[in-house]
Order: structure tokens, then sequence, then C-alpha cells
């Protein structure tokens, strides 16, 4: 009733017209009343609610309209600031509650390792690489460098000296092929003369047993003679002249006989060992010449073919040197650089004809095969993130989500030739540590520029202290 009157003092002071003792009318006191009871809804007592009866006559303080408005303005004010207050805290729980639930990150990027060419030889470069962000497949040519001054000396002495070797080997085939002939000439005559040979000592054995034969018939009959003398030298028919003369006679029959058999015998025996290849002849050694000559051609043509099969083998290793030289001198003269593996052009170095060395980097790749997420977390999650967890990551102001796994976990900073990475890591803070989440499908944003590289993301690990099991969910979740 205080604040109240308080209204009635500012109203009467600005309109200096007081509130009359009235009487209404019955319609005029019912729309009062309604009046009175919808302020009293907000709480706002009005003069008819505080009259002492039906006629609406007030004993209360006098209170204008314009009042009792201005006091519904200010409720309505009051709901309007307790609203805005509930806002701010929603806000403010959705905001910081997910940082409660999970660790999360929003100071990350995708990224991707970067793979450097260098010109495998010296020379100039005959087409310009691809411009930057152009797409790359495996082995693609990228471009080409050609070397016009490579030094060709090695090959042109390789080929002389495999022209002079294969000279040789065809001299060292002639000459064993010369040799083989006189040695196959040389065998048809010894073969004829060992046949000539056998078929005369064939003839003479005859004749030795034909000589034995009649020998010791002579012998057979001088014996016979003799004893028949004897008979007769008994009785003194024969003289003893007679008697000596025909024991002389069986004497010589008997060796004559026995000579001729050992005659034959000699001349099996010759026969034999023609018939083996061994002459034994007293009026030549035995070996014949024809024999010799094949001896000492059978080691010459064992000398030619040792040469041949040398030089055959050092021409073969000729072939495969010139062959190697010549591979070699051409991979100096040109190469084409290919692709390594599918990815973006990031870094061109080089255009059409600049003049490089060997070893100069001429472009970089972009390896699309493996996409990253760099993300900076506190130091307090160091123990927590540790490899081969898995993370969910979420590019900004994009509603799709994946999957990846923590490949490593550092809070020290490195180098960036050292990490090799294409967009350039985050400088870390004191209490900050780098974690590098390597994504378990990256095939939806490799198919985009650059491969999305550099493209802000979050990157959100359920629960602080969750173990670093696989996700039930598929690895790329829209």
């Amino acid at each position: 009733m205080r604040q109240f009157d308080g209204i009635q003092r500012r109203g009467h002071n600005e309109t200096h017209q007081p509130l009359a003792l009235t009487t209404l009318s019955p319609r005029d006191a019912t729309a009062t009343a309604s009046a009175d009871d919808s302020l009293a809804g907000v709480g706002i007592d009005t003069p008819a609610r505080t009259a002492n009866g039906p006629t609406g006559l007030s004993t209360a303080a006098p209170v204008t309209w314009t009042q009792v408005l201005r006091r519904s303005g200010g409720l309505r004010r009051r709901i309007i600031r307790s609203a805005l207050g509930l806002s701010l805290l929603a806000a403010a729980g959705a905001l910081y509650l997910p940082s409660m639930l999970f660790a999360t990150s929003s100071e990350a990027i995708l990224n991707a390792r970067i793979v450097t060419l260098a010109a495998p030889i010296e020379g100039r470069i005959v087409n310009a690489p691809p411009p930057e962000g152009t797409v790359v497949r495996t082995n693609e040519p990228l471009l080409t460098i050609e070397n016009p001054t490579v030094d060709r000396g090695r090959v042109q002495d390789l080929e002389a000296t495999r022209s002079r070797t294969q000279a040789e080997l065809v001299g060292a085939r002639r000459l064993t092929a010369a040799l083989t002939a006189q040695m196959n000439s040389l065998e048809t005559q010894i073969a004829a003369y060992q046949a000539a040979t056998v078929s005369r000592l064939e003839l003479t054995r005859r004749e030795r047993e034909a000589e034995t034969v009649a020998a010791r018939a002579a012998a057979s009959e001088a014996r016979t003679d003799l004893q028949r003398k004897r008979s007769l030298g008994a009785k003194e028919i024969v003289s003893a002249a007679a008697l000596d003369k025909a024991e002389q006679t069986a004497i010589q029959t008997q060796a004559g006989a026995e000579r001729a058999d050992l005659a034959a015998q000699r001349i099996a025996q010759e026969l034999d060992a023609a018939k083996h290849g061994v002459y034994v002849t007293d009026d030549h050694n035995n070996v014949p010449y024809s024999q010799q000559r094949t001896d000492e051609i059978l080691v010459r043509l064992a000398e030619a073919r040792s040469q041949e099969a040398m030089l055959a083998t050092r021409l073969t290793e000729l072939d495969k040197q010139v062959n190697e030289e010549k591979a070699r001198a051409e991979y100096l003269a040109r190469a084409e650089v290919t692709a390594p593996t599918a990815g973006v052009v990031w870094r061109p170095l080089v255009t059409t004809g600049s003049a490089v060395a060997r070893e100069t980097e001429l472009m970089t790749l972009i390896d699309c095969t493996n996409l990253y997420a760099t993300a900076v977390f506190s130091g307090k999650q160091f123990d927590d993130l540790r490899p081969g967890r898995h993370a969910t990551i979420r590019p900004l102001s994009a509603s799709a989500r994946y999957t990846g796994t923590v490949v490593d976990v550092r809070a020290m900073q490195r180098s960036d030739a050292e990490e090799r990475f294409a967009a350039p890591l985050p400088v870390l803070a004191g209490n900050q540590i780098l974690a590098i989440i390597r994504l378990d499908d990256p095939r939806d944003l490799t198919s985009q520029k650059y491969c999305n590289v550099g493209r802000r993301i979050e990157v959100r690990f359920a629960g602080a202290g969750a173990e670093g099991t696989a996700p039930s969910e598929p690895s790329h979740v829209r």
C-alpha cells in the first residue's frame, strides 16, 4: 500500500486533478469489476477492489489509470529480464557443458603430409610441371628433364671392346671347326689304316698257321724216318752215317715246326693288338703318324674350344655392360618424373627451361591418401590422448562427422621441415599439447579442392578417461 500510495501521489502531482468520489451505474460497475479482476491477476490493487460496496465508492487515496498502466509495464520488463537471463544461462550451458563432458579442441585443422620431388638427373626442364592445385594420380607423368651433354664415351669404349671380342670369337670358332675337320679326316685315315693292318695280319696269321702245319708234318716224317733207320741200323742194313743224318733231319724239322708255331702265335698277338689300335711290328713303333697327328690336333682343339668358351662368356658380359651403360646414359640424358602417390600439386618450383642439378627440388605434392587432424589440447589431457585412441572430427560449418585415430601426441614443437605437413602446425603454449589424428576414411574430403587441407575442424574425444576402443559407428557419419 505504501508503494501504491507513492504512485497515487506522483499521479496527483502530474495531473493536479484528484479522483473524486463518484456514483457508478450498474453497467459501469460491471466493466470496472472486470478491469479490476484483470489487474488483480497481475498483482495490482484497483479502486474497484478497495470499494466498500457495490456502488463502487472508494475509501482509498485517489489513483489514476495512467499510474496503473505504468505499474503493469514494469512487471513486463521484469519478465523480459528473467527470460533473457534464462537464455544466457542456456547459451553458457551449451557452450561449456560439452567441454565438461568431452575433450574438445576447436583449434584444429585438416592437414596432410607433403612429398617433395627432386631431380634424378641434371639438365633442363622440357615441360613445366602442372600448376598448383592440379589433382594427380599415382605414376602420372609430371615433368621431363633432358641432358644433351651426357657423356657417352663409356658406351663407345664398351662397344669397341665388344666388337673386338666378337671378332676373336669368330676366329676361335673357325679354328675349332678347322681342327675338328682335320681330326675327323685323321680319324678316318686311322680307321682305314687299322682295317688294312688287321686284314694283313689276318692273312699273315693264316700263312703262319699253314707253315706250322707243314713244319709239323715234316717233323713227323723225319721222326718216322729216324725210327725206321734205327731199326735197319740195328740189323746193320743202314750205315751209321745215314742214321746220323736221319737224326739230324728229325731234330731240324722238329725245330722248324716249333718256330712256325711261335711265328703263328706272334701274328695272332699282333692281330689282336691291331684290333685295339695298337700296332706292334718290326718296321715302326706302336703309334702311326696319323695317330700322333690326331693327338696333337686333340690338344689344339681343346685349347681352341676353351678359348671359344672364354670369348663367348666375355662377349655375354660385354653385351650386358653395354646395355646397362646405354640404359644409364639414356637415364642421364632424359628422365620423366612421375607422381609417387595420388595427391594435389602444392608448390611447383621450376618452369620450362629451368636448369636443375641432381637432387634439386622440383615440386611438392600433397599426399591425399592419408589426411590428418592436427589439434591443440590442454596439457592436462596428455595422459588421456594416447596413440590408438579414437576421435570424432567435424569440419566447422558442416554437419558431416568423421572418425580418426590418434597417431602421435607431443608437448614439444618441431620444425616444419621435420613435420613435412602442408599446413603449418600451431605454435604450442607452455601448457598445451599437440595431437595428430589420422582420419580412418578421408575419401569424401580428398575429393574436394586441396583435399580440404587447412580447413578448420572440431576434434572431440568422448569422455576424458575413455579407452581407445574402436567406435561402434562407421568411420563417416552424416
